[in-house]
């Protein structure tokens, strides 16, 4: 039979394991064992002289043999888990790069390209091949403040809280409930995907404007599934009842200046939420919340509350994406509904745009398919507020807090990692010894781990004089020490005393005219300038920190929201927060 139709890989690994033994027992020759057990005689000599183990013991790998042995290989696996873990996963042409430089700094032999010095593309296809438990994923943004803020600390706190206001007051799944707000843009954020002809570069789609109007949806909901009423916030100075038609059965319509849900109308919808629930003192539940300024610094929610047996518990600062059932399981899913509502009524209406008496009616048709009793219950479960398990979160949640809390002090060479697990030479092991003809071939050392090539971020300490309070703790906002701190704050400052704070803010002013132009023709720019605003004193709240905390603040250019500039990264004129970011990326 000639060389080109010759059928390889045709031997068992059995076979292949019993003429090893025999030939290392000695008494026979290379041609008699081949012919005894079938296999071939290169085979045969090729897992004699190899240093993988596995060839020695038989295994069969047809092929070339891989750059890195499958210890190697593990080891890049287990730094590319860890990274992921630490939400600092490492890209495709990452890992072909710390290929190249493994095997350079290594003095491994590979066929690597030297000009771009970089793994190819087929030996990183093969390595996903042999590593099944991991994929190219694509992830989801989250910020520094949130997997600093979702430790192991503030979680375990907020079940310890939880845990004892089940076990005093007896409560069950109807008795659990949360709220918690979303905004909907008379703008859809993200289109779907549709069918177009193949190998069109660019895809248009059309939006409703070029930048939308705000409004605020609340939602509630029960760990059993029951809904209560949303409510629904227009940013505007007047009411029209226009603005409410086609809204979800039973909600109420309000307005407010900014669109956003503020102290007043929290206290209206706690109200709202009482006379539908109609809890009491011998029959209490717990609302779970975040810790917006709006529910934690509101005595009169907090009165209202404790005068009808409502336990508000608020959840960690910086822990809702985890924590807070609506956000894991409601308004996801009710954000992709809204946005195919506002398509299908612009297909409907060509050449009409969404305005705000649109919103009510779109919300109408998206909310009813989100807000369904099986979101509820399994948003409630994941979260491990009901039934209450703070083992639903495993150490590997928290990997991304303890990666950003420990500094790491390594710089220096680890020490000496064997890249194969090479047989030992000796004769004590127990193992029979190979015949003294087939030369053992040493396996290279490794001065460099990957853990070198790509290692785990270290955290700097950066030097701040600013005193910072951190991330808010979970606590029962209707507690009496928590009413009573609340109370004394308000006798001493007041609850509508205006106060001075200085903040940054965005100004334009025409630059040097030096062409002779006027001045309006001269182009402006942007400069940083201090100006005094009066401002409620409950009105200090930062979106970063998810603090009410008196200091220099800075303005978001695209939601207008205001953050501390010690919780931002950079001060900027044109600044733009984390939020805002992720939504126009």
């Amino acid at each position: 039979m000639s060389r080109k139709g010759m059928k390889y890989g045709q031997w068992s690994e059995m076979d292949m394991k019993e003429a090893l033994i025999k030939y290392k027992t000695g008494g026979f020759g290379l041609n008699q064992i081949c012919a005894m057990y079938n296999v071939p005689k290169p085979t045969l000599k090729r897992h004699l002289a190899s240093s993988n183990v596995k060839a020695k013991e038989g295994v069969k790998a047809l092929g070339r043999s891989t750059v890195f042995s499958a210890e190697i290989e593990n080891q890049l696996e287990d730094q590319i888990l860890k990274l992921e873990e630490s939400f600092y996963g490492v890209t495709i042409r990452d890992i072909r790069k710390a290929a190249f430089d493994f095997a350079e700094q290594n003095n491994i032999k590979h066929s690597f390209n030297r000009i771009s010095r970089m793994a190819g593309k087929k030996w990183f296809y093969q390595f996903m091949k042999r590593h099944p438990n991991i994929s190219l994923r694509q992830p989801e943004a989250t910020s520094l403040a949130r997997s600093k803020g979702f430790n192991q600390e503030n979680v375990f706190g907020f079940f310890n809280l939880l845990e004892k206001l089940v076990d005093e007051n007896r409560l069950d799944a109807t008795k659990i409930f949360n709220v918690d707000e979303s905004g909907f843009s008379t703008v859809q954020k993200k289109c779907q995907k549709i069918l177009a002809r193949k190998g069109k570069h660019q895809i248009g789609a059309i939006a409703s404007g070029e930048r939308g109007v705000n409004t605020t949806m609340v939602v509630c909901t029960s760990a059993s599934g029951q809904y209560v009423a949303p409510m629904i916030i227009f940013k505007r100075k007047r009411m029209m009842t226009e603005l409410g038609m086609g809204a979800p059965p039973g909600c109420m319509v309000v307005i407010s200046d900014t669109g956003y849900i503020n102290s007043d109308l929290f206290v209206v919808w706690l109200q709202g939420f009482i006379d539908v629930v109609k809890p009491s003192i011998d029959s209490k539940l717990v609302l779970v919340l975040d810790g917006h300024t709006t529910h934690s610094k509101n005595l009169k929610a907090v009165q209202l509350a404790r005068q009808h047996g409502v336990i508000m518990l608020q959840l960690p600062g910086h822990t809702t994406h985890r924590l807070q059932p609506l956000d894991v399981a409601v308004f996801k899913p009710l954000e992709g509904y809204y946005n195919q509502a506002v398509e299908k009524w612009m297909r409907e209406h060509a050449g009409l745009g969404v305005t705000q008496f649109q919103v009510a009616q779109i919300l109408g048709e998206a909310y009813p398919r989100a807000a369904t009793i099986a979101n509820a219950i399994n948003g409630f479960r994941k979260c491990g507020i009901w039934p209450v398990d703070r083992n639903v979160f495993r150490d590997v949640d928290f990997a991304p807090s303890l990666a950003l809390q420990e500094v790491s002090t390594s710089n220096g060479v680890e020490v000496n990692n064997t890249s194969h697990q090479d047989s030992d030479t000796s004769d004590n092991d127990g193992d029979i010894p190979l015949s003294e003809v087939v030369k053992q071939m040493q396996s290279p050392r490794v001065h460099i781990s990957f853990e070198n090539i790509i290692p785990m971020p270290n955290v700097k300490e950066v030097r701040n004089n600013r005193k910072s309070k951190g991330p808010q703790k979970s606590q029962t906002l209707t507690s009496t020490p928590y009413k009573d701190e609340l109370e004394a704050r308000a006798s001493v400052s007041g609850q509508d005393k205006r106060c001075s704070v200085r903040r940054r803010i965005g100004s334009t002013s025409p630059k040097p005219n030096t062409s002779g132009m006027s001045a309006k023709q001269s182009s402006k720019r942007t400069k940083m300038v201090d100006a005094v605003i009066e401002i409620n004193a409950e009105e200090w709240y930062c979106q970063m920190c998810d603090e009410c905390r008196v200091e220099n603040m800075i303005q978001c250019i695209k939601c207008q929201k205001w953050s501390h500039e010690s919780c931002v990264t950079f001060v900027s004129p044109d600044y733009t927060c984390d939020i805002c970011k992720s939504q126009f990326r």
